[in-house]
């Protein structure tokens, strides 16, 4: 399976100059967890849940952008790659987010959650391929 089947696109985004505080608030309410953050239709950054929780524990000032905690190098996947690349890529690279691209633009944000349901899905179907075509009747 491809990357940009399972990714969640369009990904949700926000300015780096929204506060850590809105920033918080807005992935809370969309359930994700990284936001990616553009300038235009360039990608600035991305900021995890946890770079918040890192925020609030060194008591940094929730008003200040979010752009002031974002990771800058992001780790991206094309959206052809397959599913075992990516998780591949999480793997070496200690993430649990990639940043998808279709055609070098940014298309969307696939989770290790998504990638963990995808294949869960893929052996579901599998293993009722296998018991369908076990009590099939005999010619």
């Amino acid at each position: 399976m491809k990357v940009g089947r399972a990714a969640r696109s369009p990904p949700v985004t926000a300015d780096p100059s929204l506060s850590i505080r809105d920033a918080a608030r807005l992935m809370a309410e969309r359930r994700i967890g990284l936001l990616v953050l553009t300038r235009g239709n360039e990608i600035f950054g991305v900021v995890s849940e946890r770079d918040i929780v890192r925020a609030v524990a060194q008591g940094l000032d929730l008003g200040a952008p979010i752009g002031a905690i974002a990771t800058r190098s992001v780790i991206t996947i094309d959206a052809e790659a397959t599913l075992a690349e990516a998780a591949r890529l999480m793997r070496e690279k200690g993430v649990r987010h990639l940043v998808v691209t279709k055609g070098g633009r940014l298309y969307g944000v696939l989770s290790i959650r998504d990638v963990v349901d995808e294949m869960a899905h893929l052996e579901m179907a599998a293993e009722g391929a296998i018991n369908v075509e076990h009590t099939a009747p005999a010619d």
